[in-house]
């Protein structure tokens, strides 16, 4: 039966019930129960109408204005949450073949806001994020499927990302900083790894300014704001910080020093080596907190190994002094004998 309200059925669409993909919706809309909430089952969506059925075994096709639902929201299938457990667990270009894959598969549903094909979308243009291929970024958003207006407000300050990032294999450095600064300086409500890309895209224009100091100012930025939400900027941060200081005056002449070279050529037979004392002492202020970044990758990223080119900040870092051995009882101070309690007074 057609409900109350809803355009009228359309017989052409009968065989489209047939069609095992229905994809599980909770929905409300006036016409629908009265409004409440309820699930249904949609089939495609062309131009503004959705096609749905009631149940998974229904035969009687209906349809609606898109614009008529208050809400409209398209469950995960199983293969969609397929997809993103392979990008939870960082196996970035197998998630990335599988939301490109579901874009093609749930295509007849991209007209509606959100859709299942829209996330997979953004999914697969994540992935290539977080893989840091820009080049692989700018060529999705050549042929992005969706519309703006199609993606909620947080995916499209994804895009708006991505197509800042997008400028990086064009060496459009000043693009990049014009956009990134207006980015940051307008979406107040981004989020921290929105900011954090961003802060990269600075530090790396910065670095093609040859401005050492602000290069190094934005990689901490986006260090601090990722707190561990994505290993492969985070690790990049480092790596362009050590390229950063490699590049300063100062630093380049204390890794030259013969025991600096010395230490360095030691470690290959023992990772515990460190440069002397003497060596260690004299150290720049900007050798320190090189060495000190590159002993927090170690921390932070233990199974990535930095390039032998950074071998001179890993053996300039001090750690920290050992705490004192605790004394043995033969070894601590007399101590004189507990005080005898009062006596009672005599009375």
């Amino acid at each position: 039966m057609v409900l109350a309200g809803l355009s009228t059925l359309v017989p052409a669409m009968a065989q489209n019930a047939q069609n095992p993909q229905r994809l599980r919706a909770r929905a409300a809309a006036p016409a629908i129960k009265n409004g409440r909430p309820t699930d249904i089952y949609i089939l495609s969506a062309n131009g503004p109408m959705v096609q749905f059925v009631e149940s998974r075994e229904s035969q009687e096709v209906l349809q609606q204005m898109a614009s008529a639902f208050k809400t409209l929201y398209i469950f995960e299938t199983d293969d969609f949450v397929d997809a993103k457990v392979a990008m939870e667990n960082r196996k970035y270009q197998d998630a990335r073949n599988k939301f490109h894959a579901l874009v093609n598969k749930y295509a007849s549903t991209l007209s509606i806001k959100d859709s299942l094909s829209a996330r997979a979308a953004v999914y697969e243009l994540e992935c290539a994020m977080r893989m840091m291929d820009w080049a692989g970024v700018k060529g999705l958003l050549a042929k992005f499927p969706v519309r703006g207006s199609n993606l909620s407000p947080s995916a499209q300050d994804d895009l708006e990302v991505a197509k800042i990032m997008a400028l990086i294999p064009d060496k459009d450095w000043n693009g990049v900083k014009s956009r990134a600064a207006s980015f940051l300086a307008t979406k107040k409500n981004a989020t921290r790894l929105q900011q954090a890309r961003m802060k990269y895209a600075l530090g790396a224009a910065a670095m093609v300014a040859q401005d050492w100091n602000k290069a190094l100012d934005y990689f901490a930025e986006a260090l601090v704001l990722l707190h561990g939400s994505d290993e492969e900027l985070a690790s990049a941060c480092v790596v362009r910080s050590l390229d950063s200081y490699l590049h300063m005056p100062d630093v380049a002449k204390f890794l030259e020093d013969s025991a600096v070279t010395a230490a360095v050529e030691a470690r290959k037979h023992n990772p515990e080596t460190v440069i002397p004392d003497l060596q260690m002492k004299a150290r720049p202020a900007h050798v320190k907190e090189a060495a000190a970044l590159y002993r927090l990758h170690e921390l932070m990223l233990p199974d990535r190994k930095l390039p032998a080119k950074y071998d001179g900040f890993a053996v300039s870092y001090k750690h920290p002094a050992a705490v004192a051995p605790a004394q043995t009882p033969a070894q601590a101070p007399a101590q004189a004998p507990a005080q005898a309690p009062a006596q009672p007074e005599k009375k």
